[in-house]
């Protein structure tokens, strides 16, 4: 599926007796709309045959409101750690700039990140992972826009700048925007078929871009263009 290397394995598989998948999504004011909702619509469509609890997640219960002008409320708040989520999942937005200088946050989240079998960023969020430490060594994407902004917060990482999306070991970093609708159909083909993907992609009417490194966007953008 991807011809991008993942040194630190596949995706992990859904574990034996997980039945319902948490999905742990951390929005803050001036999220990106579709950053969020373009995976949650993948995540949360019936014909994914997945069974997939979406949990808005915040520093507090306050409505969100994204860089669309489209309010989002939070159920659950960040600093709950006792509240496990499967897959853990972070947007892009300016406003995430702000968190990574926030040490009671970060620590949250990277708590998070540890708990989750599975954690997903699109854009921006990448800042974050890579703040945390935990992907020191992996392979990673980010928005082409902001490409510079995320490497600052993980110059150990290995940052791959012409890529839709990549995946390596549990996480799945999509670049900007409508990439991470790709991103989320590749790991709703992980878990269940790359027919199943199909048909959500199919349903929702939506060109899938399948092969991770065949990135149309790559070139439009000075700082990526050499890949």
């Amino acid at each position: 599926m991807s011809p991008i290397a993942a040194p630190h394995g596949p995706l992990p598989k859904i574990p034996k007796g997980l039945n319902k998948i948490r999905l742990g999504a951390l929005v803050f004011d001036e999220v990106d709309l579709l950053d969020v909702m373009g995976p949650m619509r993948i995540f949360g469509e019936e014909s994914n045959t997945l069974d997939i609890e979406i949990c808005f997640v915040s520093t507090t219960f306050e409505p969100v409101r994204t860089s669309q002008q489209v309010t989002i409320t939070p159920k659950y708040l960040v600093s709950d750690t006792t509240q496990k989520y499967d897959l853990f999942f972070i947007p892009g937005g300016r406003g995430n700039l702000d968190y990574v200088n926030q040490d009671d946050v970060m620590a949250f989240v990277k708590t998070h990140i540890e708990q989750s079998t599975w954690t997903m960023t699109v854009c921006t969020g990448a800042g974050l992972l890579a703040k945390t430490g935990l992907v020191d060594g992996y392979n990673v994407t980010t928005n082409k826009q902001m490409f510079e902004w995320p490497m600052s917060q993980g110059p150990k990482v290995n940052w791959i700048k012409r890529a839709r999306w990549v995946q390596d070991g549990k996480y799945v970093t999509a670049s900007g925007v409508s990439a991470g609708i790709d991103a989320a159909l590749f790991i709703i083909s992980e878990f269940t078929s790359v027919e199943i993907a199909d048909a959500v992609a199919t349903h929702i009417e939506y060109t899938w871009h399948r092969v991770a490194s065949e990135d149309p966007f790559a070139d439009t953008h000075p700082f990526t263009r050499s890949g």
